[in-house]
């Protein structure tokens, strides 16, 4: 009896899990369901169905309807990325935290994007070398190129072979000593530079591999599978469930762009934002544009010197007839 017991409490905790684990995909499913009808409606009431774009046509209403198709997706993923944050399980779990919960498909069972990306080693081997011109160099590497399109071997290890081959008696050091920071020397061995370019191939390799993980991670797809190869500078990404190439292209292949701006700082701006506030404070109470009391003063220095211990700069534009000074106030402070 105690061993049925023990049984029957084990199966009755087994199944609590499970239903645990599958409420994450029924809220998930529903939301979507939810994110994909309101697409739907906002497609209907903005576009005429393809029956009613071209009646009697059937060619252009396939490639028609393929549009709205494709703004519905492009829709619902919108109300999807919008909604990420908000709470569907029990007021508990957001969408994105229960999606990641969710139960996962693969790619056999529910579909989705499979992308394989090559990180491009022979552009690094360029800059290393400072783009050089070299005739010789450029043609080891353009033919180690080919020659790793059909053997997927490691392209430095390829470009070493043909470049000795066709250049048995030039050191590669001098195509490298300029931009190594001194790790390299015009005397240097052709083994150290190669353990020099392997060195930062990998880097290169390895960064590109964290910058796509957290590209991935941010595009909302539950439990992505990024498989690299180092060897062949290869990254495989499977993404399950996701339905716009586009859109994952897009992710993967943006470029980053560092902007600097110059700005004022506050100490230079600020008397000029504490007197325009004043300014259209008298205004707004009175209904008449503030006086400019400040004078130049007459001394050599040029200093201005106001009159009366209140006086305050006015608003340029906040002169004239009263509309004239509304609508001056209504574009500066919206």
């Amino acid at each position: 009896m105690q061993l049925k017991g023990l049984v029957r409490f084990f199966a009755i905790a087994l199944i609590l899990i499970c239903l645990y684990q599958l409420s994450f995909t029924w809220f998930v499913r529903s939301h979507e369901n939810k994110m994909r009808d309101k697409a739907a409606t906002w497609v209907k009431s903005n576009y005429p169905t393809a029956q009613q774009k071209y009646p009697g046509n059937a060619e252009m209403q396939k490639l028609y309807q393929d549009t709205l198709d494709s703004y519905l997706d492009a829709r619902t993923q919108r109300y999807l990325d919008s909604t990420k944050n908000q709470k569907i399980y029990f007021g508990l779990a957001t969408y994105q935290t229960a999606k990641q919960k969710e139960l996962m498909l693969g790619l056999d069972l529910q579909g989705g994007i499979s992308v394989t990306m090559e990180v491009g080693i022979d552009g690094l081997i360029k800059a290393l070398a400072n783009n050089t011109k070299d005739p010789a160099f450029n043609t080891a590497l353009n033919k180690a190129i080919q020659q790793k399109a059909n053997s997927g071997a490691n392209l430095i290890t390829l470009f070493r072979d043909q470049f000795k081959s066709a250049n048995p008696n030039t050191p590669l050091a001098p195509f490298f000593a300029a931009k190594s920071s001194g790790r390299i020397k015009f005397n240097s061995d052709d083994n150290a530079v190669i353990n020099y370019l392997r060195g930062e191939a990998s880097t290169a390799f390895n960064n590109t591999f964290d910058i796509l993980t957290t590209r991935i991670d941010r595009f909302g797809v539950a439990s992505p599978n990024i498989n690299k190869d180092e060897s062949k500078s290869i990254i495989t990404i499977e993404l399950a469930g996701a339905k716009d190439p586009e859109r994952v292209r897009r992710y993967l292949q943006s470029t980053a762009n560092l902007q600097f701006f110059e700005v004022y700082n506050l100490r230079e701006i600020y008397g000029g934002l504490v007197s325009a506030e004043k300014a259209i404070f008298d205004y707004q109470r009175t209904g008449k544009a503030g006086i400019d009391t400040t004078a130049v003063s007459s001394d050599t220095t040029g200093k201005a010197a106001t009159t009366g211990d209140t006086a305050s700069r006015t608003v340029s534009g906040i002169t004239g007839t009263p509309a004239t000074a509304k609508n001056a106030q209504a574009d500066s402070f919206p």
